[in-house]
C-alpha cells in the first residue's frame, strides 16, 4: 500500500513537469556563487524533488512560495561543495549510493528503483546526487574543523545529570523540530512566512518528519527532526515555554529565537522515569491486524455492525493464525501481519490498544476514519536491557551536548562562507 502511494504520487508529480528541459531554462541563471552558476533548471528540478520527498502538493503557488528558500539551500550547498574541494574532501560514489538506498528503504522501494524511476521520467538524478554530496561533505568539514576542539567538561555533564535527576516523576515530552535559521535581518519576514507555510502543510496532513528532513537546518533533520524525550529545562527557554502550552499531536506556532525560527511538534507525553532505567516503549511486539473497511460517512448502524463483527472475531480467534484466516475469508486487503514493531513507534491510539494486552489476546475494536481496526499481539519481546551504568549515562549526556555545540558551530561556519563568497542572485 505504501509502495502504491509513493508511485502514485510520483506519477502525479512528475507528469506535471516537462520531461525535457527547455534550452532557455537550462541557460537562464538563477544565481552565481563565486565562479559557479546555479541555473533556473537546477532550481526547478530541486523544487520538484523537495516537494516529492516532502509530500507537498506540487502546485504553482507552492513552487513560488518555496523557491526563495530552496534557492538559498542550493547556494549553501554549492558553498559546501566548493569548501570541500578546497580542503580536499572527496565523497565516493559508494557513499552516495548508500544514502540513496536508505532513501529507497524509507519509501519501500527496491534497490535501484528510485534512480531508475527518476531517470525514466527524465528527472536529472544529478540534482539528488549533488544534494547528497553536499550533505556528506559538510558533515566531514564540520567534524574535521571543530570536532577535536569540542570538549564537554565534567562539570557540564554533572550539571545536566543533576537537572535530569531533579525532573524524575515530572512530565516528559517526545518532541520533533524544524529549525529555519535567519542569517540576515532582511530575510526575517521571508523565513517567518516559510515557517507558517510549513505549519499549514503539516496541519493539512503532510508528514512532519519529511518536512524536517528537507527544510530543517539542525542536525536533527537527519532523523526527521526527532529530538527524543525531553523535560522542561532541557531545551532553550523560548522552546520550553512553547512546549509547555502544547497538547499531544499539536504543532507550535513559529518560535523566534536569536538564531531563527523553530517549529515544534509534540508527539507524545509521559511521566519521566528514573534516568538510566530501560524504556518500556522500546519493547518490541509482533502484531496481527484485522481491518474492516467502513466508509467515513457510513450510517451509524453500519459502523455498529462492523464494530460488533470485529469484537466477535477477536473473542473467537485463539491466535494470530486464526485471526489471519478469518481476515482472508472476509477479503480484507488491509489485514495481515504488521511484523515486529517497537511500541514507541506506534501511534498513540494503537499503543493504547496493545500496551496491556497479553500475547494472543485481541484488542477492543477501534473506529478509524475509513474502517474498524482490531489488533492482536502475536509475540511480545520484553526489555531485557539492564539499567544504564553511570558511565553510559554520562556518555549520553556528553554526546547530546557535543552535537548541540557542533550544530551551532556549523551555522557559524556556513555564515562565514557566505560572507567571504561572491554571490549574485538573478531572480
Amino acid at each position: 500500500m505504501v509502495r502504491q502511494f509513493v508511485f502514485g504520487f510520483l506519477v502525479f508529480l512528475l507528469a506535471a513537469m516537462p520531461t525535457v528541459p527547455h534550452a532557455q531554462e537550462t541557460q537562464e541563471i538563477a544565481a552565481i556563487v563565486n565562479d559557479q552558476v546555479i541555473s533556473v533548471y537546477d532550481l526547478n528540478m530541486r523544487l520538484t524533488l523537495v516537494m516529492l520527498f516532502s509530500g507537498l502538493n506540487p502546485t504553482a503557488e507552492t513552487r513560488q512560495r518555496l523557491a526563495p528558500q530552496v534557492l538559498r539551500t542550493l547556494i549553501d550547498e554549492e558553498l559546501k561543495r566548493q569548501e570541500a574541494k578546497r580542503i580536499g574532501i572527496d565523497i565516493t560514489d559508494k557513499e552516495i549510493a548508500q544514502i540513496m538506498r536508505r532513501m529507497e528503504k524509507t519509501s519501500n522501494l527496491s534497490k535501484g528503483e528510485l534512480k531508475d524511476y527518476l531517470e525514466n521520467r527524465k528527472v536529472a538524478i544529478s540534482i539528488l546526487v549533488n544534494q547528497i554530496r553536499a550533505d556528506l561533505s559538510w558533515r566531514q568539514l564540520v567534524n574535521g574543523r571543530y570536532g577535536a576542539g569540542v570538549i564537554i567538561s565534567d562539570q557540564e555533564i554533572e550539571e545536566n545529570l543533576a537537572k535530569i535527576k531533579s525532573n524524575e516523576g515530572k512530565p516528559e515530552f517526545r518532541v520533533s523540530e524544524i529549525f529555519l535559521p535567519v542569517d540576515k535581518p532582511e530575510n526575517d519576514a521571508q523565513i517567518a512566512a516559510l515557517a507558517n507555510r510549513l505549519i499549514e502543510q503539516a496541519r493539512s496532513g503532510t508528514n512532519f518528519a519529511a518536512l524536517a528532513r528537507n527544510f530543517s537546518k539542525n542536525q536533527s533533520a537527519e532523523k526527521g527532526g526527532d529530538l527524543g524525550w525531553n523535560r522542561i529545562g532541557q531545551l532553550n527557554p523560548e522552546l520550553d515555554k512553547a512546549l509547555a502550552q502544547l497538547q499531544v499531536g499539536q504543532l507550535s506556532p513559529p518560535i523566534r529565537t536569536p538564531d531563527g525560527y523553530y517549529i515544534l511538534a509534540l508527539k507524545d507525553q509521559r511521566t519521566a522515569k528514573k534516568f538510566g532505567q530501560p524504556d518500556p516503549g522500546a519493547a518490541t511486539v509482533n502484531l496481527q491486524q484485522l481491518y474492516i473497511p467502513v466508509a467515513k460517512n457510513a450510517n451509524p448502524s453500519v459502523v455498529d455492525g462492523a464494530m460488533n463483527q470485529a469484537r466477535q472475531i477477536g473473542q473467537q480467534a485463539k491466535n494470530c493464525k486464526e485471526l489471519d484466516q478469518t481476515a482472508k475469508k472476509l477479503g480484507s486487503p488491509l489485514s495481515g501481519n504488521l511484523g515486529d514493531v517497537k511500541i514507541d513507534a506506534l501511534g498513540k491510539q494503537q499503543r493504547g490498544m496493545i500496551e496491556t494486552l497479553a500475547p494472543l489476546q485481541a484488542s477492543q475494536p477501534l473506529r478509524t476514519p475509513d474502517g474498524v481496526l482490531l489488533l492482536m499481539v502475536c509475540r511480545r519481546d520484553e526489555i531485557k536491557t539492564p539499567q544504564l551504568s553511570i558511565q553510559d549515562q554520562r556518555d549520553r549526556i556528553s554526546s547530546g551536548l557535543r552535537n548541540e555545540r557542533l550544530s551551532i558551530l556549523a551555522r557559524q561556519y556556513i555564515r562565514d562562507l557566505r560572507r567571504q563568497a561572491f554571490m549574485e542572485i538573478r531572480l
